[in-house]
């Protein structure tokens, strides 16, 4: 098993706790984001409306099909 990266490794002194620490370390994290660029963004956005798009489709046939079969059997 690795041991931990001593810069990983915080002791008791160096521990801080409390609403402002949370927010310090929020504001460390957020710095190391990798922001995605406006074209993918687009993208992306893109991507899911197609796909938002071709599923609800496959659902509305689904549900045409099976009230089309329900009606045949004679159920509804």
């Amino acid at each position: 098993m690795a041991k931990p990266d001593e810069s990983m490794v915080k002791t008791n002194q160096q521990r801080r706790s409390g609403f402002f620490s949370f927010l310090a370390e929020s504001v460390r994290e957020m710095r190391r984001v990798r922001w995605p660029k406006r074209g993918e963004v687009v993208l992306y956005t893109a991507a899911a409306l197609v796909m938002s798009v071709v599923l609800g489709l496959l659902v509305w046939g689904f549900d045409l099909g099976v009230s089309k079969l329900m009606s045949l059997v004679g159920v509804v």
